[in-house]
């Protein structure tokens, strides 16, 4: 039976690098057994290793601002729309209620010549297995020095995979449309251009994103009243979001071709303080 190509590929990792790096460009199967070498399980020695972090909410509004802007939005009653001026001030503009969150990413090259670092998947699910629980996904092609007008927009092919065990965009068929809205301005520029990891070294991704205004407000609507209850009592308020990140980075690997390397789930709660 003949080595399968996978197995063909483990067997080009354990080769010298040059070595390797000749074999790409020959049928990989008739010079392996030219060569009488047999196919060795070392794949994972060429496949990077991804770490990521808890998704850290880094901009959003108060929770008296939410207060103040959903309070005369939820309740029907003349005299408690008065009280939420009164007593929350008047209702923030919905430009002001945006939310931003950042993961930071590192991905480590084991191997001997720098590889490119091609995707990146990131989906965010908020209130997990809660009634308001929410989904939203987004796909970023990193950009190389020869590509001045790449803005993380994805590239054809980006963020999917013919391995079964890899995330994928299509893994997140449910995923509410605008929920991660885009990249954050600021770094982005610049964090989008580490796409080439040194041989034998990392690159490390601080990403932002934003959410888009209307898809965020309409998740954390549903949690609302309870802490706008609170707030028009006098009482002390919280709000507590669990937050689940996960995601796969996508890379260019010699001898093994484009390979996915999932990350997460990353727990975390943001606690949404009452004020700045």
């Amino acid at each position: 039976m003949k080595p399968s190509p996978k197995r063909l590929a483990r067997s080009l990792a354990a080769l010298p690098l040059g070595l390797a790096l000749a074999l790409t460009a020959c049928p990989l199967l008739e010079e392996l057994e030219r060569r009488g070498l047999e196919p060795v399980a070392v794949i994972d020695d060429l496949t990077p290793e991804v770490e990521a972090s808890a998704l850290q909410l880094r901009h959003g509004p108060t929770l008296n601002e939410l207060a103040a802007y959903y309070c005369p939005r939820l309740s029907g009653d003349p005299l408690t729309r008065a009280a939420c001026s009164l007593t929350l001030g008047p209702a923030p503009h919905r430009s002001h209620m945006a939310f931003e969150f950042g993961i930071t990413i590192r991905v480590a090259n084991p191997n001997e010549v720098p590889i490119p670092a091609l995707d990146i998947l990131l989906a965010l699910t908020l209130f997990d297995a809660h009634e308001a629980e929410a989904l939203g996904a987004i796909c970023l092609s990193l950009c190389g020095a020869d590509d001045p007008e790449c803005d993380g927009t994805p590239k054809p092919g980006a963020c999917v995979s013919t391995q079964d065990d890899i995330r994928t965009i299509d893994d997140f068929i449910a995923r509410l449309p605008g929920l991660i809205e885009d990249i954050a301005s600021g770094k982005a520029e610049e964090e989008l251009r580490k796409s080439t990891i040194a041989a034998g070294g990392d690159i490390v991704l601080d990403l932002a994103f934003v959410m888009g205004i209307d898809q965020a407000l309409g998740v954390f609507e549903k949690t609302a009243w309870a802490y706008v209850e609170d707030l028009l009592a006098g009482r002390d308020a919280s709000l507590v979001v669990p937050v689940s990140a996960e995601g796969s980075v996508f890379v260019q690997v010699p001898a093994l071709g484009r390979v996915g390397v999932n990350y997460g789930p990353l727990k975390t709660t943001w606690n949404i303080e009452e004020s700045l």
